[in-house]
């Protein structure tokens, strides 16, 4: 039996029905249409009323590339509303927009953590929705990416949002967390969001199940005793007992809690992201 993990719903974001390989989205106002690969159902609407209500189709041209049809002339670039955050949506030449929403049930483990004493690590960090939740608590912040346009993005959500003092460090992730081992630093929360694949700064090729092992003993020795650790995984090649396997041998002493990350559509539909690893 699936342990599954649902990450709760909010009104900036509605997953509104997926299927056939698709998924129709609502971001704050503006609805989208974009490739899902694990939507292998039907969908309960039909594709008419998917087009009826979209404002943007993305048409997928190799993997995650390919270019936004917009359907009704609204700007590519706009807002959406997560508590007091405004986070951004940019709509470019992948299929993301800059924000992945089933992450919000981590956004909330991070808020109901941290306080200005405390400090956040935030690894493989993208756009950085995470690391705002921890700035706008007063938590000191350091933001790890190896994507110039990702620490960019990133940059932009930090002034919309009126904050400051967030570090953003252009940096593999795994090179970092080494360079930190030997500085003695230690962290109260630390979030890992690895690519199943991709390339890091120094131009090297990443598989995540090749490194899942050393990054989550890199973050033990990184983690403050009482700290929190979020880890998740994306990778096919990976499974939550895994991941509970590892954690466990890793941390003896703390609690490990793993399962399939998910969200619910309005319609009804279960859209499985990937694994959600939490150390306590």
């Amino acid at each position: 039996m699936k342990s599954r993990i649902y990450s709760p719903s909010w009104d900036g974001y509605e997953l509104i029905d997926l299927g056939g390989g698709e998924k129709l989205e609502r971001w704050g106002n503006t609805i989208t249409i974009r490739p899902e690969l694990n939507a292998y159902f039907k969908p309960v609407l039909s594709k008419q009323e998917w087009y009826k209500q979209a404002d943007f189709q993305f048409i997928e041209e190799k993997k995650t590339f390919g270019a936004w049809k917009n359907l009704t002339n609204k700007p590519a670039h706009w807002a959406i509303q997560f508590e007091e955050l405004a986070l951004n949506v940019c709509l470019k030449d992948t299929k993301h927009t800059g924000i992945f929403p089933e992450q919000r049930i981590n956004w909330d483990k991070i808020k109901s953590f941290i306080t200005p004493d405390k400090n956040f690590l935030n690894l493989f960090a993208y756009t950085g929705v995470s690391s705002l939740v921890a700035r706008a608590q007063g938590a000191d912040v350091i933001h790890v990416d190896s994507s110039k346009s990702a620490l960019t993005r990133a940059n932009e959500n930090q002034v919309t949002n009126g904050l400051s003092g967030c570090k953003l460090v252009f940096e593999d992730a795994m090179l970092f967390m080494h360079r930190e081992i030997k500085r003695k630093h230690q962290y109260d929360i630390i979030q890992m969001d690895p690519p199943a694949w991709g390339i890091g700064t120094q131009g090297k090729k990443w598989q995540l199940e090749n490194h899942i092992d050393e990054l989550i003993q890199n973050a033990s020795q990184l983690l403050r005793e009482g700290g929190i650790l979020i880890t998740s995984t994306y990778s096919p090649k990976l499974t939550a007992p895994t991941l509970h396997e590892i954690a466990e041998f890793v941390f003896p002493l703390k609690t490990i809690q793993t399962g399939i990350l998910c969200t619910k559509s309005t319609t009804g539909k279960t859209l499985e992201h990937g694994n959600l690893l939490l150390v306590s």
